[in-house]
């Protein structure tokens, strides 16, 4: 096959390579002949090109003639290249010296099919690879439009395409709405008539046309060929897509149009742009409606929370209620009372200040000021007070306790003690003392009244505060004055509303209290060592029954000897019952507490425990428990063991609150990490686009530029999803049973590809290992991640190695790589979010690693440094379905 190479250089580099002029000049000396041409036959054009000749070069490729115009002469001979049924060109020799040349041409015939069909198999075979991109675009774009004008682009790139057109239909028209190699200047109209000629045939064309040399009147350029298809929305006519002219490739082609496979081809992609096109209208309208889903269940929650609020300010106006009746000692109802309205477990003012009436001097006494001073540290101030409110189970008795150890008489008390407030003729205190009107003193009131209220704003440094009247049976006691001084928090209605009820309850229990203190001080001598004695005993009482904390008292045979009252909630049965009982009665729950409090027998030292989980009958219940050994005689002889239980549940779930809010500083931490990450690309997209627009005439640079924010778009895309994937509190965790050495065989055929770009080898090294039960595409995430970490780390001519082997009950993946060894104080940070060694990274790839492996798989995920390089291990535990009892259930939550 002599002519075999010269042929394929033609098809492959053109007439540059002057490849069938060599063809020609070699068969003029075969056949001794003065000139030989050679035409190859270009049957869309009916027509034979000159492409070779020992003539003049200069005319090949421009010339053409018919196959009637190749007539032979007494000066030239011709002679067809054919194969059966099929021809190919001609060959014409001028002068020739008689030499038979049939075996010549035939076998030139025969390489230019060869080659011919080869090329024409060839352009196929890169057309269809070019259609597997359009999953990916498809799955990649988030909008209508991005997704048209992405589409566009990459039928252009399948088709070989100059020009690609998109008109979408609106009503009686069709709209240009995207296209490639054009926009609406090139167009002589940008909307057509559904009666325009060219736009009524495709449109009734379900199979698409095919057209050489169309007359199409609404652009300014030469059409050679079309193929154009309809674009269905399921059973709706959603729009024209017109491809026109072929580029002309570098080497050399019998036909320059588009072709049946090309219309095929168009239609193929038509429908699958179609079913994209549906996703994400779905999507949307999805999205929509999940929207307005929020924001009905947000105004239902915020209903409910109003609702929540009140119901609960109202317990916590019968609470203040019950422990101010509970009292007689009037000093006592005033500090319970100034305590209920400022703890943060009550209703939280920040200051309370009262004044009692003087009717003889018609002036409110200033009598207590409960609340921080500037210069004091407030917020550890409402921290202590938090916590000691959190050791009672009740708020009355927290109030009640709480008060008879509480000291009003410095701090803030010393600015109004004895001091007189003159109510009649005062603004406000007449209307709240006579008129019995709770006053509500806003910004915008205090304005109006500032010169006549000066001396009160002054005293209480604050435009915002109200005065509530405390009203016995038949007049006013005195005024309470509440701020948010510090807080700065509005005074709402609902405040109002429930500071109205508190002041009818608490003038009458003040009203009662100093009743009873007149009664009080008349018998006092008589009652006096009585009382004590009385109170003595119901205080040292009070301090075992009355506790937060459940005490029991074993003795060495494991029997409970004694108890308080708050034993009652654990066991659900009566004091009285639970005493002399053992603990192993009780069930296997309280044989684990309570066996604890043997060992304390053997060892004579204390026990602690912490967060320990009880099911209790009011379910389950965690506890700090404390096994104190009980000596007689200055520790001469064990005679029991002490168990306290405190109640620890409210403190853990506000601890899970605690790190669910830490969460949300995350999510912040994750706002500014993608406005930090988005920023760059963004920047890019737009210079970049700037560029294309100067540069829109210039099919190198606008391939150039589009290829340049194609990759910036698809770095934005996975800096997303990333960030969306990490940020996610709850993921739906589908286990099944799966072989993990065939997973991570899927997974390096996927990245063989990429390290086969930069020169790097992935050699897997299997070890018989069991099948795994978890979710299998996470854990092809994790595999993804970790081997194109490694790639990317590997230097060129690289190598990267996974294996897999089996120890104790899991199995353990690793992934090696050459290259320079990690450092220890890079490896300690590699799972922190946000951390990254590399240029381009949201840093939450290795994180998220961590996530699914451990959180959400129970498993375990480490690196460590070697002396060629770094190997990063994950472990998986090997369970059986329904073992773990998470078999498709939300992980995280």
């Amino acid at each position: 096959m002599r002519f075999f190479n010269l042929v394929f250089d033609f098809f492959e580099n053109g007439y540059s390579s002057k490849a069938m002029c060599k063809v020609a000049e070699e068969i003029r000396q075969i056949c001794q002949a003065e000139g030989c041409d050679i035409f190859l036959f270009e049957n869309k054009k009916d027509e034979l090109r000159l492409v070779g000749t020992t003539r003049d070069e200069s005319l090949t490729g421009t010339t053409k003639v018919s196959i009637k115009e190749l007539q032979a002469d007494e000066n030239r001979e011709v002679y067809d290249l054919k194969l059966p049924g099929k021809l190919l060109g001609v060959v014409v020799l001028y002068k020739p010296k008689g030499t038979k040349v049939e075996d010549i041409l035939e076998e030139l015939s025969i390489s230019l099919d060869w080659v011919q069909r080869y090329f024409q198999i060839l352009d196929d075979c890169e057309r269809y690879r070019n259609m597997t991109f359009l999953t990916e675009l498809f799955y990649g774009c988030n909008n209508p439009l991005e997704l048209k004008e992405q589409f566009t682009n990459q039928i252009a790139q399948i088709l070989k395409a100059e020009v690609v057109m998109f008109f979408e239909k609106e009503d009686d028209n069709y709209v240009f709405s995207c296209g490639y190699g054009v926009d609406k200047g090139q167009l002589l109209t940008s909307m057509l008539p559904s009666s325009h000629p060219l736009v009524g045939k495709i449109a009734k064309e379900p199979d698409g046309i095919l057209q050489t040399k169309p007359k199409i009147d609404f652009i300014s350029f030469e059409c050679k060929s079309m193929v154009a298809t309809p674009v269905n929305l399921e059973d709706k006519l959603l729009g024209l897509l017109i491809v026109v002219n072929k580029i002309q490739p570098k080497g050399y082609r019998p036909s320059y149009s588009f072709d049946q496979t090309d219309l095929q081809i168009l239609k193929e992609a038509a429908r699958r742009f179609s079913l994209a096109f549906s996703r994400l209208i779905y999507q949307q309208n999805l999205a929509k409606q999940i929207e307005t889903l929020k924001k009905y269940t947000q105004d239902y929650e915020k209903l409910i929370e109003e609702q929540r609020i009140y119901l609960k300010k109202m317990d916590l106006v019968h609470a203040i209620s019950n422990a101010m009746r509970s009292s007689y000692d009037l000093t006592n109802v005033y500090k319970i009372l100034l305590l209920g309205l400022t703890s943060g477990r009550s209703l939280g003012f920040n200051r309370a200040m009262l004044l009692i009436r003087n009717r003889k001097i018609d002036a409110l006494e200033g009598k207590f000021w409960l609340g921080p001073l500037e210069t004091d540290n407030i917020e550890q101030i409402w921290k202590e007070a938090e916590r000691r409110a959190l050791n009672y189970g009740d708020l009355s008795q927290y109030l009640r306790e709480e008060a008879m150890m509480l000291d009003v008489s410095k701090g803030l008390t010393e600015r109004i003690a004895g001091k007189l407030f003159f109510y009649k003729e005062h603004p406000i205190f007449e209307r709240v003392v006579l008129r019995r009107k709770l006053i509500h003193v806003t910004p915008e009131l205090a304005e109006t009244l500032k010169n006549s209220i000066k001396d009160l704003l002054r005293l209480l440094d604050v435009d915002e505060f109200v005065v509530v009247p405390l009203i016995g049976k038949w007049d006013t006691i005195g005024v309470v004055i509440l701020d948010n001084k510090f807080t700065k928090a509005s005074i709402t209605q609902t405040d109002i509303e429930i500071l109205r009820l508190i002041a009818d309850s608490a003038g009458l229990a003040i009203e009662n209290a100093m009743n009873y203190e007149e009664l009080r001080k008349k018998t006092e001598s008589l009652e006096q060592q009585k009382n004590m004695i009385d109170y003595l005993r119901k205080f040292s009482e009070s301090i075992l029954q009355n506790l937060s904390t459940a005490v029991v008292v074993l003795d060495k045979s494991g029997k409970i000897i004694e108890c308080n009252k708050m034993v009652e909630s654990i066991f659900g049965l009566p004091r009285e019952a639970v005493i002399g009982r053992t603990y192993d009665e009780f069930g296997p729950a309280y044989q684990d507490l309570f066996g604890v409090a043997m060992k304390v027998f053997e060892t004579g030292e204390p026990i602690s425990l912490s967060n320990y989980m009880v099911e209790t009958v009011a379910g389950e219940r965690y506890f700090d428990v404390k096994y104190s050994p009980m000596w007689e005689n200055y520790g001469e002889t064990l005679m029991g063991v002490i168990v306290t239980l405190d109640d620890v549940t409210e403190q853990y779930k506000m601890e899970q609150e605690r790190k669910s809010k830490e969460k949300l500083i995350l999510l912040g931490e994750v706002a500014a990490r993608v406005a930090h990450e988005l920023r760059n690309p963004i920047t890019v997209l737009g210079g970049f686009l700037n560029r294309l627009k100067k540069n829109i005439s210039d099919p190198v640079a606008r391939e150039k530029y589009l290829e340049i924010l194609s990759r910036e778009i698809e770095h934005l895309q996975e800096i997303v999803n990333e960030i969306l994937d990490f940020s996610k509190t709850s993921v739906k965790i589908d286990r099944v049973k799966f072989q993990l050495n065939e997973l991570i065989n899927e997974v390096i055929v996927l990245m063989n590809e990429k390290a086969s770009k930069q020169g790097i080898t992935i050699e897997f090294q299997p070890s018989p290992i069991p099948e795994i039960f978890a979710d299998r595409n996470r854990i092809k995430r994790v595999l993804i991640n970790l081997i194109q970490n490694a790639i990317e780390a590997s230097p060129e001519n690289g190598k990267v190695v996974v294996r897999t082997f089996y120890e104790q009950g899991k199995v353990i993946t690793s992934v090696f790589n050459t290259g320079e060894p990690i450092k220890d104080e890079v490896a300690r940070k590699l799972f922190t979010p946000f951390f990254t060694t590399k240029t381009y990274g949201t840093g939450l790839g290795l994180p998220i690693c961590k996530k699914i492996v451990e959180d959400e798989h129970g498993g375990r995920i480490w690196v460590e440094p070697r002396l060629n390089g770094t190997e990063f291990f994950f472990e998986l535990p090997v369970e059986k379905e329904g073992e773990d009892g998470k078999t498709s259930k939300d992980i995280g939550r």
